[in-house]
């Protein structure tokens, strides 16, 4: 609890991600993206709540943006505006370059977070369960106006981007769940015709169980200051990699690949932390663990979606797979060969 206190404190006194004017507050580019960020919130707040739950219709801005969430969300928008305005105009691909000046960015914010985003959970969390309370229908009445909004204001949008998409995969999957998917009905249904009710009550096991992993690993990964550790290694690690022809951080296999092998071969001093290792090897497990389990159900999706997609998007979506497990098995093999012997 100490560290915890001390997390905090230092979130607020060393890692104001905000830039500000002489008078402490926020300057008009960061001010400017968190009014909006508010404004949109107090918009979905009426849609959303007003027949469900008028008090947190009328109160959802001061749940999300004050109290124990305050600094939270105002670093939260500070930091979400600088990534923003670094890459809003950017054509060219990111390179590791670029990752080496955001790793100060990422920990000040892991570490804003260690510090205040359990509260900032009960606090709205409080909200909402007053709701339900308050109200037997909450649920139900919340969903029927999310599809209320969702038709009126966001559907058009998606179908434009989707019709100005490029990617021909992206404009018929963004086609496919708009002709399908038009309210909580339709989703429940998809949803029943792939899951059992034994598949549907192992999934809220497994999700629940997944919830309280989470919390564990992530608690220790803040009482362990991993943020500040993860950072000091992949700092420099990035900073190995870039150059030569390893150009494109999205792409490891190849010349980032023998420049990562290159410098921790070369430096027998930067090791992956441990509490990092641990992230690393808990997700794994989950993933073989979920992948096994879900495997049947898994690949009758797959081949439900392929009959719904032309031979192009299922061409383009072998493409993508190839891709990814091509560089997860790039990377998992310099992890193997780096990763630290831990207590």
């Amino acid at each position: 609890m100490k560290l915890l206190v001390l997390l905090a404190l230092t979130a607020v006194v060393l890692a104001d991600l905000c830039p500000r004017n002489k008078k402490g507050g926020l300057q008009k580019g960061p001010r400017k993206f968190s009014e909006g960020a508010k404004s949109a919130v107090r918009v979905a707040g009426t849609a959303l709540f007003t027949l469900s739950c008028s008090e947190l219709s009328d109160s959802l801005e001061s749940v999300v943006f004050e109290g124990d969430c305050a600094h939270l969300t105002e670093q939260a928008m500070c930091y979400g505006y600088t990534m923003k305005k670094k890459y809003e105009n950017q054509t060219e691909p990111v390179s590791y370059g670029q990752l080496v000046n955001d790793v100060d960015g990422v920990r000040d914010m892991g570490n804003v977070a260690c510090g205040f985003a359990a509260d900032c959970y009960d606090q709205i969390a409080a909200a909402v369960k007053k709701c339900e309370d308050g109200n037997p229908n909450f649920v139900e009445q919340t969903l029927e106006a999310a599809e209320v909004l969702y038709s009126a204001t966001y559907k058009s949008e998606v179908q434009k981007i989707a019709d100005s998409s490029s990617e021909p995969l992206f404009k018929e999957l963004a086609n496919l769940v708009m002709d399908n998917f038009n309210s909580a009905a339709d989703i429940e249904a998809a949803l029943n015709s792939f899951f059992s009710k034994e598949n549907q009550s192992e999934i809220v096991t497994d999700a629940e169980f997944a919830r309280k992993q989470f919390i564990t690993t992530a608690q220790e990964f803040c009482d362990d200051g991993c943020f500040d550790k993860s950072a000091a290694f992949f700092k420099p690690l990035f900073s190995a990699m870039d150059g030569g022809q390893c150009t494109i951080a999205s792409e490891f296999c190849g010349p980032c690949q023998d420049n990562a092998n290159e410098f921790l071969d070369g430096n027998e001093d930067e090791v992956m932390p441990c509490c990092l290792k641990e992230v690393a090897e808990t997700s794994i497990q989950a993933y073989d663990h979920l992948e096994k389990k879900y495997r049947d159900i898994i690949e009758r999706f797959d081949a439900h979606l392929s009959g719904h997609l032309s031979d192009v998007a299922n061409d383009r979506i072998d493409e993508i797979v190839d891709e990814l497990q091509e560089q997860s098995a790039c990377i998992k093999e310099v992890y193997d060969g780096n990763k630290p012997e831990c207590a």
